[in-house]
């Protein structure tokens, strides 16, 4: 006979809010001990393979507030951890990319972050862990849609 779940244990919103939770919050710890500011890692991870992005395409990947966004931005341009410049397809938009020196500081980071998805993921195989992946990536190009 098949497990009972309670409600909550079989919600889709909450075990994804859990497990988002936990896998983050390993990691962060992880960072946090090494002097990183988890803001800092979010937006520096999000830019790390782009050639830039707006304000807004960047804060629907970090998923911060606006404003707490921009004072960011501005304190990690000033600390030379990113660079702001004009777009060059739309001249009215900002482009944030990441600088030199933010990719050098990252680099480790991006290491680490993938050894503590392999260690989360070890009990899967890699089958499992590309369906895993791949079922998030439609699920949340379909709520975007």
């Amino acid at each position: 006979m098949p497990k009972s779940f309670s409600f909550i244990d079989d919600y889709l919103a909450y075990l994804l809010a859990r497990s988002s939770y936990l896998v983050s919050e390993q990691f962060h710890h992880q960072i946090q001990i090494q002097g990183w500011s988890v803001n800092y890692w979010r937006i520096l991870a999000s830019l790390s393979d782009e050639d830039g992005l707006t304000l807004t395409q960047l804060n629907q990947r970090v998923l911060f507030k606006q404003p707490t966004l921009s004072k960011l931005i501005v304190k990690m341009e000033q600390e030379k951890l990113l660079i702001r410049h004009k777009d060059e397809t739309d001249k009215r938009a900002i482009k944030i990319t990441i600088s030199p020196q933010g990719r050098t500081l990252v680099a480790d980071l991006l290491a680490q972050a993938k050894a503590h998805e392999n260690t989360v993921l070890a009990d899967y195989s890699q089958k499992q862990q590309q369906l895993l992946k791949g079922m998030l990536r439609r699920l949340v190009l379909h709520l975007q849609e």
